[in-house]
């Protein structure tokens, strides 16, 4: 295996793990959590008691940051997508010289949604926890989503092939 396959490779392995992670904190109810009565809200519903009975969807009733968020997380997970998809093409050899950089610019673009979605949220939402209200793991899974998708760029820019005498 040559340096680019190994680099591409790892880079779409960890990637998985971050669009995964990204996935999961935008499905999950987790994002805040009031610890007294259980009641959980997520970005696209909001449940009173723990588990999944008694939940409220909606995608209209939400404040603009939470509107936002959710905005900028599918943003961040349709380019992380793509970017898979580059660098796994990139570690087919089937794509073309620039694969690497794409697949790298598209990891960039999905960490600067994913850094803007959590910022957002947390940022509107800590003023306005009570006290009984803990931050849940869907947002603590978003943030290791955009640490692990910044930490994949490398990888994708560092997995050209040594055939290419460009960049």
């Amino acid at each position: 295996m040559n340096r680019g396959t190994f680099f591409a490779t790892t880079g779409f392995l960890i990637g998985i793990a971050g669009l995964s992670f990204a996935i999961i904190a935008l499905a999950t109810t987790r994002w805040r959590w009031d610890t007294s009565t259980g009641r959980q809200n997520g970005l696209f519903e909001s449940c009173l008691i723990g588990g999944r009975e008694f939940c409220i969807t909606s995608t209209t009733r939400y404040e603009p940051y939470v509107q936002a968020t959710q905005a900028f997380l599918i943003m961040g997970c349709i380019c992380s997508f793509l970017g898979l998809i580059v660098n796994l093409l990139n570690a087919c050899g089937k794509g073309t010289n620039k694969c690497h950089l794409y697949a790298g610019i598209l990891y960039i673009f999905s960490g600067v949604f994913l850094l803007v979605a959590c910022a957002v949220y947390t940022g509107e939402s800590r003023p306005k926890l009570a006290a009984v209200e803990v931050f849940g793991y869907s947002l603590w899974l978003a943030w290791a989503s955009l640490i692990i998708h910044l930490l994949v760029v490398p990888f994708a820019f560092l997995s050209k092939d040594r055939k290419f005498d460009y960049v």
